[in-house]
């Protein structure tokens, strides 16, 4: 998650190339073969924004499962209010600030909202799905 607190808003993007309910989302993508989770960050948020980004905060995890191939695919939540550079589209999705007041359940992919729960909620920090792309449950701090 991106966040400008001077605007009070977030940076999402609607991809185009998804199998999940289609609405704002945040930037995101792989791990590439030697590559940190940092890193990956790094890169994958230039990509698809054309920012850099920097001091990134580990925030949490998701976790879904899949039956049929049995596997299991990892997610590494950080977020940032440090970035730099110009704001660029990519194929993936058009990318724009919207403020956090304006994100509900309604216009955003399913369990977004859950993401961000985790993002603004120190007490949140990991989150799992039976399904692949599934709705998420969150799994407090303390559990």
């Amino acid at each position: 998650m991106i966040y400008n607190p001077q605007t009070q808003e977030v940076l999402v993007e609607d991809k185009t190339d998804v199998a999940w309910k289609f609405g704002h989302t945040f930037p995101g993508g792989h791990v590439e073969k030697n590559e940190s989770l940092y890193d990956a960050m790094v890169r994958e948020v230039y990509e698809e924004t054309g920012l850099t980004v920097s001091h990134l905060q580990s925030c949490g995890t998701v976790e879904w499962f899949n039956q049929n191939p049995l596997y299991r695919r990892l997610g590494f939540l950080y977020k940032t209010t440090h970035f730099s550079g110009t704001l660029k589209q990519s194929d993936e999705g058009k990318i724009y600030w919207l403020p956090l007041a304006e994100l509900n359940e309604h216009n955003t992919a399913e369990s977004f909202m859950k993401f961000l729960k985790i993002f603004t909620n120190p007490t949140t920090v990991d989150a799992t799905s039976k399904i692949m792309n599934g709705s998420l449950t969150i799994i407090p701090k303390d559990a």
